[in-house]
């Protein structure tokens, strides 16, 4: 018979990363999302629980392109468009049982306020101003990931962030 606390020291939690990635013609995009489970040591066996938290990772996109001298007078020689996702998962605080995860994001585009669903050339031509990497404060937060249920539960819903993490 083994020792149910040394048991309990031996439930881990792993990790794997899955990247999706496109090509455009004025580019391309990569992202991807964490996906933990949870390994736990039973009496007499190994239980896996898969998917018990799946977040967004990482997500980069290049978009558009100039074709012609209008094209780069009206994007101020910034011919694409550029979007960046980061994310970074750490133990909150130290307690029984499951951990608290704590997610943080940092979302940027250039140039300032382009948006991957509009059309930029409706937007009026661009300014020094806009030729400027921007955090976009929407898509860059932090949340507290709580186990109850068989999976991680945020503290509040995730904004939708698909125009940076979405290939």
């Amino acid at each position: 018979m083994t020792d149910p606390q040394q048991r309990t020291r031996q439930n881990v939690l792993v990790g794997g990363i899955v990247t999706f990635s496109t090509m455009y013609s004025g580019g391309g995009a990569d992202a991807s999302t964490l996906q933990l489970a949870r390994v736990r040591h039973l009496q007499d066996d190994i239980q896996v629980d898969d998917d018990v938290l799946t977040v967004p990772w990482l997500g980069n996109a290049m978009i558009r392109a100039c074709f012609s001298e209008q094209d780069v007078k009206q994007r101020a020689g910034a011919c694409h468009d550029e979007y960046g996702f980061s994310a970074k998962l750490a133990l909150d605080t130290a307690a029984e049982g499951m951990p608290v995860l704590r997610y943080q994001t940092v979302a940027t585009r250039f140039p300032a306020g382009v948006s991957r669903f509009e059309d930029s050339l409706a937007k009026g031509p661009l300014k020094k101003k806009d030729l400027r990497t921007e955090q976009d404060p929407a898509c860059s937060y932090t949340r507290l990931f709580r186990f109850a249920e068989g999976m991680f539960h945020p503290d509040q819903a995730l904004p939708d962030c698909a125009g940076y993490t979405e290939p």
